[in-house]
């Protein structure tokens, strides 16, 4: 996501955290991101919105800024959202996606200044295909100050709809890729279309090599020894390390994981820093946190999870 907003020209990124923050703060200082990221920690849930108005004191940009949500993966087009938003003369600009069922999304219907007219939060009675909100947004300060301090509150409920009656709201319509992957399965969902996508994967982590099967990613420094097999449908992030006689199929795997020898993987995630013990076998759809020893020959049943 880093790599993403750079592209659009955003120079500086606030991470507004809750939930395991302390782990998020170890891991900005380990990738040396502390003069870029800043943290902004909420003491409780705050929204949507919330956490914008703690953030406040922290913005750099007196006029405008970006907000995306951390479970949407795309490539929208952040440079041509902000000219749509500055053309637009709104107070709001939120990238829409197309997509064939809106039950479990905000629909947003527009007018031909492409206005928002309509922004109804998510509703199973809204079955079909439709325009979505796409979690990430062009914000005027002036927006900023509707929100109330010290409360959750919820952009999505509270802030957008007077901003679209009052015809202060634009939408903008992204035609590229957009995945929800808040849930686990959303996650590995979109990965492994990704992972199919023509040319979104770099030439230089489609490995050409004896055991590795196509689609598959394998990020650098990743070792794999003689005589295993990898894929399709796998990624190995940076650093993992393949033992001889492995067979990684349909998987996710983090930062710095230990494939032990002859150890089977199908279809799970597996967690940044976890071994696999020799001979032990992951089953299909398991989900193993990060930091945890599998022991050598151990079975994870199939739709296991298991946290550290």
């Amino acid at each position: 996501m880093l790599e993403w907003l750079t592209l659009g020209n955003v120079a500086e990124v606030i991470l507004a955290l809750n939930h395991l923050s302390d782990k998020m703060r170890m891991e900005i200082a380990a990738r040396n991101l502390g003069e870029r990221v800043l943290l902004s920690i909420e003491e409780k849930p705050l929204g949507t919105g919330g956490p914008l108005r703690l953030a406040e004191p922290m913005l750099a940009n007196p006029d405008s800024v970006v907000v995306v949500n951390g479970d949407v993966a795309c490539d929208i087009d952040l440079k041509g959202l902000a000219e749509a938003h500055t053309r637009s003369g709104a107070e709001a600009t939120i990238a829409l996606c197309s997509v064939v069922d809106t039950r479990q999304f905000g629909v947003v219907s527009v007018d031909s200044r492409s206005r928002v007219v309509r922004f109804e939060e998510k509703s199973l009675t809204n079955e079909g295909p439709g325009w979505i909100n796409a979690g990430v947004y062009i914000l005027n300060r002036a927006v900023i100050d509707m929100i109330p301090r010290g409360r959750a509150v919820s952009l999505e409920r509270e802030i957008f709809p007077v901003l679209a009656e009052q015809m202060k709201l634009n939408g903008w319509k992204h035609s590229g890729f957009w995945y929800d992957i808040g849930k686990v399965q959303d996650y590995v969902s979109a990965n492994m279309e990704l992972l199919e996508r023509p040319g979104f994967v770099a030439a230089s982590h489609r490995i050409s090599a004896a055991g590795v099967e196509q689609p598959s990613f394998l990020g650098d420094h990743c070792v794999v020894e003689s005589g295993a097999r990898i894929g399709p449908r796998t990624i190995l992030s940076r650093g993992v390390k393949v033992g001889k006689g492995a067979i990684i199929r349909g998987s996710i795997v983090f930062e710095e994981v230990v494939l032990g020898d002859n150890c089977r993987v199908d279809g799970a995630v597996i967690g940044e820093a976890t071994t696999v013990g020799r001979g032990a076998i992951v089953g299909e759809g398991s989900v193993i946190a990060g930091e945890v020893s599998v022991p050598d020959g151990a079975v994870v049943n199939a739709g296991s999870t298991v946290l550290n």
